[in-house]
C-alpha cells in the first residue's frame, strides 16, 4: 500500500508489528497523514496479500526488507527525508535495514531489544518455575542492540512507559548504544503497546524529528 501527500513532508518506508497486516491495520495510515507523510508498506511472507515460501526463515524476511526498501527509495521522487519506521517486531527488521543502507532516520516504536529478552519478559515470573521456555538459535541471534550500533544517523525512540510486551527497557537499551548524534526518546503517556502512533505526542515528535533531519539536509 503506497499513501501520498501533497504537502508531505517525508517519506516513510514503514515495517508492521507481529500480525499487523494492511488488511486490518490500514488505520495506522491516518495518523502517519497527520505529519504528514509518504508511507510505502508490504505485508510480511505469509501475511494478508503476501504469499509465502515454501518454508519462512529470518534470512527471508531479511532480504525481502532490504527489497522493499530499495523499491520504496526508487518508488518516492519528492526530495524528502527518507525514514524506516519499525513497530514492535518490526522494529527488529528496521534495525537490521539500517545496517545494511544509508537513510536520513530511523523510528523505532515499541521496539525489541533481543528476542531472547523479548520471550523473557513475556513469560510469567511464577511459570518459569515449571517450566522452560528455548529460543530457537535462528531466533537467539537476532539483537538490535549490535544492529543499531551499526546505525549512526538520526534516531527517533517512541515508547510507553506502561508498555509490558516491550518495556521502556528495552527502547532505553537501544538509546543508549546508539552512537547516533541526534537521537531521542519520546515516552507517550495513556496508550498501550505499538499503539503510539495514534497519539498527539507521537505525531508532535515525528514532526520535531522530520524538522531536524530537514535542517541537517539543508546544512549539508
Amino acid at each position: 500500500i503506497k499513501l501520498t501527500k501533497t504537502d508531505a513532508i517525508v517519506n516513510v518506508v514503514l515495517f508492521g508489528g507481529n500480525g499487523m497486516r494492511i488488511s486490518a491495520s490500514a488505520g495506522i495510515l491516518n495518523h502517519f497523514a497527520l505529519i504528514p507523510a509518504n508511507v510505502i508498506w508490504f505485508d510480511y511472507q505469509g501475511m494478508g496479500v503476501s504469499e509465502k515460501s515454501t518454508e519462512l526463515s529470518i534470512d527471508a524476511l531479511k532480504s525481502d526488507a532490504l527489497s522493499v526498501f530499495d523499491f520504496a527509495k526508487k518508488e518516492f521522487t519528492a526530495q524528502l527525508p527518507l525514514v524506516v519506521h519499525g513497530v514492535s517486531m518490526g522494529s527488529l527488521i528496521a534495525g537490521y535495514v539500517a545496517s545494511e543502507r544509508e537513510m536520513d532516520g530511523l523510528v523505532l516504536d515499541g521496539a525489541i531489544s533481543s528476542v531472547p529478552e523479548l520471550v523473557d519478559n513475556l513469560v510469567p515470573t511464577w511459570s518459569k518455575i515449571f517450566s522452560t521456555v528455548t529460543v530457537s538459535p535462528e531466533f537467539s541471534v537476532i539483537n538490535n542492540k549490535e544492529l543499531i550500533t551499526k546505525y549512526s544517523n538520526p534516531l527517533l525512540i517512541l515508547s510507553c512507559a506502561k508498555d509490558e510486551t516491550t518495556p521502556l527497557l528495552f527502547s532505553q537499551q537501544l538509546y543508549d548504544v546508539s552512537p547516533s548524534q541526534i537521537k531521542t526518546i519520546k515516552i507517550v503517556p495513556d496508550t498501550k503497546h505499538a499503539q503510539t502512533m495514534k497519539k498527539s505526542e507521537a505525531i508532535t515528535a515525528y514532526q520535531l524529528f522530520i524538522n531536524e533531519l530537514t535542517c541537517c539536509k539543508n546544512s549539508n
